[in-house]
């Protein structure tokens, strides 16, 4: 059951009366990043490069309250701010995570953590983050917290400008204060979290125009055994700098609508929703005692809201097949 939670922040800018415009928005650049527990935040960074980019995306309770499949585009992250951090978007590692941490009043148990899920590419499902007991979770929620509040302590002591902002900050990668120092080698909040939590483009990411996604999970503390985390939506990071958030929940079963047979060939039609990916499965006869989990997988494609097919190619007098729908 979603949880419903008042929001403290705005994904979307206020429209403002025209007089007070001019001075609302000079009041926002000159003031230096700043974080809220709970806020979800944002971290890019090349290994090895000369910045990392932390980016305060608004309070997680917003991406919650979105309408399931609405798509919006984070305007916190900026152009400026990204060119000035990465000489390239190749090879960027990039992640989202939120903490609830003591001193708050919201309908979530301590140390409930949010935790992007990376896709090894956008035809290829992921990792489902598992919920786990809070003194577990509690060490990553530390970390995780961590890479906002310090990150605003890094800009306290820094001039506000285009690097400096309210959302968005750039610190040296060895730096105390840095996300990179915080995420760590392993990419999995130094050790404290149970999976690899960043993404990384591609090094042909600026040319294959495809997306990179990430899928947002919310992990909180239950006891043994422990059940899969909640799936809050996805963010697709383009190649030319837009993120972009699609909300869930998770996508329906797809229908097949026709299945046809030419030689050796298998045309499996189906109904699609925008942005869903889609993979078949398929079994003989023996597998149909097994979960679907089981089944093996074939070809996969993204969906685009009309109807589309997948093909298979075998020689087995008798198949089985399933399409499966994943984010």
């Amino acid at each position: 059951m979603m949880k419903k939670v008042q929001p403290i922040k705005s994904l979307i800018t206020c429209t403002l009366a025209a007089g007070a415009l001019l001075s609302a928005t000079a009041a926002v650049r000159a003031q230096t990043f700043t974080y809220t527990n709970g806020d979800l935040v944002a971290g890019f960074r090349i290994i090895g490069g000369a910045s990392d980019l932390v980016v305060n995306l608004g309070h997680v309770a917003n991406f919650e309250s979105l309408a399931p499949r609405s798509v919006t585009t984070i305007t916190n992250l900026t152009a400026t701010q990204l060119a000035d951090a990465l000489p390239t978007i190749d090879g960027v590692s990039w992640s989202m995570a939120a903490a609830m941490r003591g001193n708050a009043n919201y309908s979530y148990p301590l140390q409930t953590i949010w935790v992007t899920s990376p896709r090894p590419d956008i035809y290829t499902a992921g990792t489902v983050w598992q919920d786990a007991s809070q003194g577990t979770l509690g060490g990553a929620a530390s970390q995780i917290d961590a890479i906002g509040f310090d990150a605003s302590v890094y800009g306290n002591g820094q001039p506000a400008g285009q690097d400096n902002t309210a959302t968005g900050i750039l610190i040296p990668p060895a730096d105390q204060y840095a996300y990179s120092y915080l995420m760590g080698s392993h990419q999995n909040y130094d050790g404290t979290f149970q999976g690899v939590a960043e993404n990384t483009t591609p090094t042909d990411f600026d040319t294959a125009g495809l997306p990179s996604r990430s899928v947002l999970y919310r992990l909180e503390p239950d006891t043994y055994p422990h059940g899969a985390g909640t799936l809050i939506g996805f963010f697709d990071f383009t190649p030319d700098g837009t993120l972009a958030f699609t909300a869930g929940p998770p996508p329906e079963r797809t229908t097949i609508s026709a299945i046809s047979a030419e030689g050796s060939t298998t045309t499996i039609s189906f109904s699609t929703i925008n942005l869903v990916g889609y993979r078949l499965r398929y079994t003989d006869a023996t597998g149909l005692a097994t979960p679907i989990s089981n089944w093996t997988i074939g070809n996969s494609l993204i969906g685009n809201g009309s109807t589309l097919s997948l093909q298979d190619t075998n020689s087995t007098p008798t198949r089985f097949y399933t399409v499966e729908a994943y984010y």
